[in-house]
């Protein structure tokens, strides 16, 4: 009998051990609205989600989409090694789905990752995300093609 109750004692134990193990990993990403990406292998890219600005109109870039956002961020280079940002890879999702990041030379100033950030200098960026529909959540996925350890970060950003 004891050894029954040691048993199911013991597994209760790893089952805890494991969904304590997997919700931290699970939230390795969720800093709120900070996303840290490696350059030259350390976290030194602070990108900050400013705003996001929804537009329920069809847009037409190659494929039609039901929407797009207008994602407003601060970068800033918190290392001692300057960053060139087209070094940024950015791929959007929507729902599992693909979508496309677009930038703009209008009147909107609509950048995208362009040019060079200094060590301890910071820059607001602005990009474009097309939307396969205005409820699912947006998922930014970035890798620094210098960085050493080709981490890729997963941002989730709710639109509603």
């Amino acid at each position: 009998m004891k050894k029954i109750k040691l048993i199911a004692v013991f597994t209760l134990i790893i089952i805890v051990c494991t969904t304590t193990n997997s919700i931290c990993l699970d939230n390795k990403y969720n800093f709120g609205n900070d996303i840290w990406i490696n350059n030259m292998s350390d976290n030194d890219i602070k990108i900050t989600i400013e705003n996001v600005d929804l537009r329920k109109e069809e847009i037409n870039v190659g494929k039609k989409y039901d929407a797009s956002a207008i994602i407003t961020m601060k970068v800033s280079n918190n290392g001692k090694y300057d960053v060139e940002l087209s070094n940024i890879d950015i791929y959007p999702y929507q729902g599992g789905k693909e979508t496309k990041y677009f930038v703009s030379t209008g009147k909107e100033n609509i950048t995208g990752f362009i040019g060079n950030i200094k060590s301890g200098e910071s820059k607001t960026v602005k990009m474009g995300v097309t939307l396969l529909n205005t409820i699912d959540s947006i998922k930014l996925e970035m890798t620094n093609i210098e960085d050493i350890a080709n981490e890729k970060v997963v941002k989730t950003i709710k639109i509603k």
